[in-house]
Parts: C-alpha cells; sequence; structure tokens
C-alpha cells in the first residue's frame, strides 16, 4: 500500500511539473512545448512530491471535496486564461496540452488548498491584543492618524491631486462648462463641486484639488481604521490586524488612490462599511437587528452605495434576499429598511435628477458584452453573413469599421461607435441580431466574453493600476505642482506599473485577489459557517458586474475586492461567533 502511494505522488508531481512547464501555444507540438532543461523543475517536482506525501496522512472526506472543487474552478480559471492570452482563442484547452495543464494545475491547487486548510482548521488564533488594537476608541484614532500621516508623502509628491479625463470631466460639471451628467454619479460630482468652489472662492482650482484630495484621505484612511477596530471587536486574530495596518498604510495603491479623483475611490470605501454592517447581522443579529441606530446605518450604508456609482444599486438589491434569509426572524424590520432604500433610489433618480437637470447617461454603457460580439462575428466571419445580417448589423454599428475598431479587451471603440438613436427607438431588433448570431456563433460569442473579462479572473493578466498628474485643460488654470520629489516612492511607483517582479507583481494581480477570495469563500463553506458568505456578497456581485464592464481588467473597477480581503479573510478565519464589547 505504501508502495503504491509513493508511486502515485510521484506520477502526480510528474504530471504538476509538466503543467507548469508546458507551454499552451497551440502553434507547438505536445512534445515542442517542453523546455526540460533546467533545475528549477526538479526542485519544484521535489517538492509537489513531498507536498502530496505529507497530506496523505490527513483523511477528511469534507476537505477533499472542498479541495478539489475549488481547485477545479481555479485551474479551469488558469488554463482558460493562458490559452486566451497565448493565442487569442480557447482552442487549446481541448488540445492534450490543455489536458495536460488543467489535470496538472488541478493537483496542485488541490494539494495546496488542503495543506492549507488542514493548517488552519487546527491552528489556534492569537487573541492577545496589542495596546492600539484594542476596540476602543483610542485605537481607532490613533491608527486613522497613523494611515493618513503615513500617506502624505504622497500627496506632497502628487500635490495638489491626480487627475484623469473622467475627473475632468466631472471638475467641467462642477463649472458649469460640461453638461450635467449621471455617467459620473452625480453624487460625487457633488462632492468635487464643492471642493472646486471653494477652491475657486480662494483663488485657485489647484487648490481646490487639494481640498477634495485631503478629504478623501480623511474618508478613506477613517474607514480603514474603523475596519480595523471592527475586526478588533469580532476578536480577529492580532496577526491579521496588524498586516491588515501594513496593508491599509502601505500597499502603494492605497496611497496613490487616496489622491486621485475618482468616484470608483470612495464608492469602494462605501462598500467596505456595507460589508462590517452585514457581518454584524452575522455575527451580532439580535442585538444589531434590534437597535434602530444600527438599522439607520445599515440603510446609511446601502444608500451610500447606490449613490456613488450607478452599478450600486444591483450590489444592494442582489444582497438583500439574502439577508432577508439569515435574518428571517426580523424581515419586517428589514422589509422596512429596502422599502426606504429602493423609495429613495427611485426618488433620486426620478425627481430629484430631472429637478437638477442631470442628463442620462448613454444606453451604450450597458452594451459591452453584446456589442463586443457582435463586433468579433463581423472580424472573424464577416464574409459568411448573409446581405439581411449585414444590412441589420449596419443599423447599429458600422459594419465596415468593426474589423478595425474591435479591440478584444476594451469595447469603447466598439461601444462608442453604436448608433444612439437607432437603439433607442428600436431595442427589440438590435437583441434578436444579438442573440441570433451568438446562437449562429457561439464558439466566437463565448471567446469574446472570455477575452472581455479573463483579467478579473486570471492572475497573470496584466494591466495599468494607476495614474498620476492632471489631465491637461487649456480653459481652467489646474496642473500639477509637486512639492516634494522621492526617488523612494518613484521606485515603488515602477514596480507596480511594470509588474515585473516575481512574486511581488502579484499583489497587484485582480486574478490573484480573485482567487485569495474564492479560497476564503471556500473556507467558510468547509467549516460549515455559511452564514459568513453573506459579508461576501457585495464583492461577488460588484466582481460579476465587472465581467460586463468595459475593460478587461480595470484596477479602479474592482478595488473594492483588494481592501475588502483582510477583513474577509479575518472572518473566515474566526473560530466561532465570540463578541467583545465595544468600548
Amino acid at each position: 500500500m505504501k508502495t503504491v502511494k509513493n508511486i502515485a505522488n510521484f506520477l502526480i508531481a510528474i504530471i504538476v511539473t509538466f503543467a507548469i512547464n508546458i507551454n499552451m501555444n497551440k502553434d507547438l507540438s505536445f512534445t515542442q512545448s517542453f523546455n526540460g532543461n533546467s533545475i528549477v523543475y526538479l526542485m519544484i517536482f521535489i517538492l509537489i512530491y513531498l507536498l502530496f506525501k505529507d497530506i496523505e496522512s490527513i483523511k477528511n472526506k469534507r476537505l477533499t471535496i472542498c479541495s478539489m472543487i475549488l481547485a477545479i474552478i481555479l485551474a479551469l480559471c488558469e488554463t482558460i486564461g493562458s490559452s486566451i492570452l497565448i493565442n487569442g482563442d480557447i482552442t487549446s484547452i481541448f488540445s492534450v496540452k490543455g489536458l495536460v495543464n488543467f489535470v496538472g494545475f488541478s493537483l496542485l491547487i488541490y494539494g495546496i488548498i488542503y495543506k492549507l486548510f488542514s493548517l488552519l482548521e487546527n491552528k489556534d488564533m492569537i487573541n492577545k491584543d496589542i495596546k492600539i488594537f484594542t476596540n476602543n476608541k483610542k485605537s481607532f484614532f490613533i491608527i486613522w492618524g497613523s494611515i493618513f500621516i503615513l500617506w502624505i508623502p504622497y500627496f506632497l509628491k502628487h500635490y495638489p491631486g491626480i487627475c484623469s479625463p473622467d475627473s475632468m470631466d466631472q471638475i467641467l460639471q462642477s463649472l458649469g462648462m460640461n453638461e450635467l451628467t449621471n455617467h459620473h454619479p452625480i453624487f460625487h460630482t457633488l462632492f468635487v463641486s464643492i471642493a472646486i468652489n471653494i477652491g475657486g472662492k480662494l483663488g485657485s482650482y489647484i487648490t481646490g484639488v487639494a481640498i477634495y484630495s485631503i478629504f478623501q484621505m480623511l474618508v478613506l484612511s477613517a474607514i480603514f481604521s474603523f475596519t480595523i477596530y471592527y475586526m478588533a471587536t469580532r476578536n480577529v486574530d492580532i496577526r491579521i490586524r496588524v498586516v491588515s495596518l501594513l496593508f491599509f498604510a502601505l500597499y502603494p495603491i492605497n496611497s496613490i488612490y487616496s489622491v486621485t479623483m475618482w468616484k470608483d475611490i470612495l464608492f469602494s470605501g462605501v462598500i467596505l462599511l456595507f460589508i462590517i454592517a452585514l457581518s454584524e447581522v452575522v455575527f451580532n443579529q439580535e442585538k444589531f437587528m434590534s437597535s434602530k441606530i444600527k438599522n439607520v446605518l445599515l440603510i446609511f450604508s446601502m444608500i451610500l452605495v447606490i449613490l456613488f456609482k450607478n452599478n450600486g444599486i444591483y450590489i444592494v438589491v442582489l444582497s438583500l434576499p439574502f439577508l432577508f434569509i439569515i435574518a428571517k426572524k426580523y424581515y419586517k424590520r428589514l422589509l422596512v429598511c429596502s422599502v426606504v432604500v429602493i423609495t429613495f433610489y427611485m426618488i433620486w433618480n426620478g425627481p430629484v435628477l430631472n429637478l437638477l437637470k442631470v442628463k442620462e447617461g448613454s444606453p451604450r454603457e450597458a452594451l459591452s458584452i453584446p456589442v463586443q460580439q457582435i463586433a468579433r462575428i463581423v472580424k472573424n466571419h464577416g464574409e459568411v453573413l448573409t446581405d439581411k445580417e449585414k444590412e441589420n448589423i449596419n443599423k447599429y454599428l458600422p459594419l465596415e469599421k468593426l474589423p478595425e475598431l474591435y479591440v478584444p479587451t476594451l469595447s469603447d471603440n466598439v461601444k462608442n461607435s453604436l448608433n444612439d438613436e437607432e437603439f433607442k427607438k428600436d431595442k427589440g431588433t438590435f437583441v434578436k441580431i444579438w442573440a441570433g448570431l451568438v446562437l449562429k456563433y457561439p464558439i466566437t460569442s463565448v471567446e469574446s466574453f472570455i477575452e472581455g473579462s479573463y483579467g478579473y479572473w486570471y492572475p497573470e493578466y496584466t494591466y495599468w493600476t494607476y495614474l498620476t498628474g492632471i489631465e491637461n485643460y487649456s480653459d481652467i488654470d489646474l496642473h500639477p505642482q509637486k512639492l516634494i520629489e522621492s526617488n523612494t516612492i518613484n521606485f515603488i511607483e515602477r514596480i507596480v506599473k511594470n509588474r515585473s517582479i516575481p512574486v511581488i507583481s502579484m499583489i497587484f494581480s485582480i486574478g490573484c485577489a480573485f482567487w485569495v477570495l474564492l479560497t476564503s469563500a471556500m473556507y467558510c463553506i468547509y467549516t460549515k459557517k455559511y452564514t459568513r458568505l453573506l459579508s461576501y456578497l457585495p464583492i461577488l456581485v460588484l466582481w460579476l458586474t465587472c465581467l460586463a464592464s468595459p475593460v478587461s481588467g480595470e484596477y479602479r473597477y474592482i478595488y473594492a475586492m483588494f481592501i475588502a480581503l483582510p477583513l474577509l479573510i479575518g472572518i473566515s478565519t474566526l473560530k466561532d461567533n465570540k463578541n467583545l464589547e465595544i468600548k
């Protein structure tokens, strides 16, 4: 029996090593796709063999099932993502190489997850508190101040703040130079307007941008501090809280984003508050739902999520049914909360925006998936489309230009060419055209969707994460005024931008963060702490909306996932629902 196990572990180690080494390029034969002349792969083989030899003594059927399910999901992400990245299609996954790649990564991830979950299950949490990490107001203010102070060098280097074209559009709306539109939520534009107009009164729009940057730094650092404070009330392991502080204060993206004028930043912060409210329902349901003040805070967090970004309504609405299931005992209170939030949304999106004469965003913003699929079909199969199909497509999109406009990972070119008026006039025909083409060319349609979204689930996909400077606009005096020069910050920003250092680059990977999120959620399932999954819902819904976004892997769209991970990991690893009194 021992010999059989050793042979099995040997074969597993061989398959995993092959999978790591294999080149998924479809133009290479199976034998050509290996480069075995490397001592690194021998070391990998030995490590994999030792890993599986180590876990073979752990007998746990539930652990086996949970680990294998997660391993299959993540291995599919890896295999499909590799094929798309290298070949631009999914054909490689159906080859022998694709099968070896999938099986090898399934086994590797299975072994790692199996070992990780068994370690977490048997590891005692450290509950001893460090003075500034206790659940009292003094700790909150100390941590808040510490995070804010550590961000100041970035503020001085990028003074008065970072403004992209989107930021500039909101600034111009604030000054009455652009038409008010809800493409950038008007609630966020209101904050921009207050800061810019105060700056204008003081004699400089540069001062206005600086005011906005300081305001955002204060709010975001306060939310991060409150998150650590809340983790203390839940008795989360002190090591996780310390790492969380280091992440919030020193993770370069947090520092850069704190001075970037984007709606996504504050939106991500209020999602974190919403997650905390949902977590309280899970851990402290009776006290939370019986408190009118806490009910108001729940309502307030949901309203803020809706106000700061247009897809916030999906996050709230799709979270509510599960909130009702978990807190069904208090369905009347939850019904009141839901009615208040939905009524507010309807009033805000109707009478209020009409009163302010805010123009609705273009319908094309929700059509990235269908227009990209149509464009890919035209590019790949244009010569065999019928005259009627071409005529119908040309009614909404410039048929002849689509092959040139089509960029698989960015829908803006095709989306911006959509005939809005024709679409508004006859949406039904557009849907029929799209559905007919998808049914006729399913593989091409699936490839379009995958390539347009794989940046959100494939760890090796790279895309820009931040901007610097201020978008130039000649009609107003607004430009960067760097107050300090820092070689250290320059070096850090180059690392973030280039994403070329092994391991380190993965902490900026959306796909990697998503894998950590799924692993954390699966641990809740493995330990039968199902109600804790409620806290994951806002991020999972946000992630789903990102799959339909114009860009495959836009970091700022999914920034909330990164800043929520410390809290979600802390929640998933708690041994019980033990609560400490808030001081």
